[in-house]
């Protein structure tokens, strides 16, 4: 697959996690920001990857470009409880483990949390 088709997957992804957060749908809204974190990540590389350890490898990466030049990134993160860039990756990976019943989250946190991602990612 292309970065190009990659790129249109991300924009699609984002905005129907857009219409499900909006709708309180956090079950679909949380698959598809793991859906459009995974398409950001291999629209921005050459070579696509498959396996979390190496979509995170390289989000982390983006991270951390990307906080030196929006220093409040760190604040929203404290805001959300989480303290290092890999916890942002861990949380959208269990969004997709929510999606299939494998994690938990309340309700109030995820309508933080999601919010947080879909605007993250759009910005990345």
């Amino acid at each position: 697959m292309s970065q190009a088709l990659y790129s249109q997957r991300l924009s699609e992804h984002l905005k129907h996690a857009q219409s499900f957060c909006a709708a309180g749908d956090y079950v679909q809204a949380g698959e598809k920001i793991w859906g459009a974190l995974s398409a950001l990540v291999n629209s921005r590389y050459p070579t696509p990857v498959f396996k979390p350890e190496h979509k995170k490898r390289r989000f982390v990466a983006m991270l951390q470009i990307y906080q030196t030049t929006h220093p409040g990134l760190l604040t929203q993160m404290q805001a959300l409880g989480l303290r290092r860039l890999d916890d942002i990756f861990h949380n959208a990976y269990g969004l997709h483990k929510y999606f299939y019943g494998g994690a938990h989250y309340n309700n109030r946190f995820l309508s933080r949390l999601i919010p947080f991602l879909i605007q993250l990612i759009a910005n990345l």
